[in-house]
């Protein structure tokens, strides 16, 4: 049974600490403003109680450059044309950690190993999330038919960087166009190496604006923006440092690329024991959670994983994935450049 009674400074309850857990965004501001993330909990009723795959429906959208409207002149027979669907297959990801702290070095040092712990799990699971994300991004955007979602300006090789290998200020308006065209404005968030955010700075580019954000609590922050975008900098998952030159990613997602939900059926996501023989005392963690994060228009091929969840390394072979939608509706692209 779960250890009850004080954990690490903390009064311990595995209902309360999972309540706690949920209630510690997952992602940032940056991100949640931005609405990359569409929530879709129906993905956990696809999946069932017991399962990890879900397949996902969807009607082919009616467009007029396929399938022209008829003449109405009397003598043509208006034919109804077929709906069709195709569909997009998506997978669970499970993760789990454990940590420890043995009594004798609280008793030792008064250091409190475990409360930094139980301050830290929300954190580290963002951290998670993050890199599996970022991840899948990469694989997914590497597909056969996703080229015009990549704008490269990088020297990779030998040679001398020049400007046209660097960002500029425009370079993000064409990378926007390329990808998706008229649909351009449907981009949200832009993730970016805080070596690339100062460029954008220097060049004049960042605003700040107000947004109102809806949490458990609705509050008012000022958000800094760049083309539209609200930009996350981050230092991890942007720069390519193993060729000769250092290749930036930048990183374009628009609203709703990504469908999440929880898995709310773990027997014990939270669980504490003690060991009070080793060591004179052991005070110990686990923890687990899964999660879908399935890039909305790709699918991925559940027999080429070898277990039961995916591997961050297998989310990150593009051979897993095929592309489900047109490329079009496909919101995300990358820029790379070398500065």
């Amino acid at each position: 049974m779960p250890r009850t009674g004080r954990f690490g400074g903390f009064d311990f309850d595995p209902e309360v600490f999972s309540e706690f857990m949920s209630e510690n965004p997952t992602w940032n501001d940056a991100i949640i403003a931005s609405g990359v993330l569409a929530q879709d909990n129906t993905i956990m009723d696809l999946i069932g109680e017991k399962g990890n795959v879900a397949t996902i429906p969807f009607y082919t959208p009616i467009d007029e450059q396929d399938s022209q409207a008829l003449n109405n002149d009397g003598e043509t027979d208006n034919t109804p044309a077929e709906i069709t669907g195709k569909k997009q297959t998506c997978m669970l990801i499970q993760r789990m950690k454990a940590w420890k702290a043995k009594d004798f070095t609280k008793e030792l040092t008064g250091a409190d190993p475990m409360t930094h712990v139980a301050n830290s799990v929300a954190g580290f699971y963002k951290q998670v999330r993050t890199r599996d994300l970022m991840t899948t991004v990469d694989a997914v955007l590497s597909l056969s038919g996703m080229e015009n979602h990549i704008t490269d300006l990088s020297l990779t090789g030998e040679g001398t960087v020049g400007d046209v290998n660097k960002i500029d200020d425009t370079t993000l308006i064409f990378a926007q166009q390329k990808a998706l065209g008229d649909s351009a404005d449907k981009m949200g968030l832009l993730v970016l190496n805080s070596y690339i955010y100062a460029k954008y700075k220097a060049m004049g580019l960042v605003d700040y604006n107000k947004y109102t954000i809806a949490n458990a609590v609705e509050r008012e922050v000022n958000l800094p923006t760049i083309g539209g975008f609200i930009p996350l900098v981050t230092d991890r998952f942007t720069v390519d440092t193993t060729g000769t030159n250092p290749v930036y990613k930048t990183y374009m997602l628009g609203t709703g690329s990504v469908l999440t939900c929880d898995k709310t059926n773990y027997e014990n996501p939270y669980y504490t024991d003690y060991d009070p023989e080793t060591s004179a005392g052991i005070e110990k963690l686990y923890t687990k959670q899964g999660y879908v994060l399935h890039p909305n228009g790709f699918s991925i091929n559940a027999n080429k994983i070898a277990k039961e969840s995916p591997t961050n390394e297998e989310l990150g072979a593009k051979a897993n994935w095929s592309l489900a939608f047109n490329q079009k509706n496909i919101r995300m692209g990358v820029i790379k450049s070398n500065g």
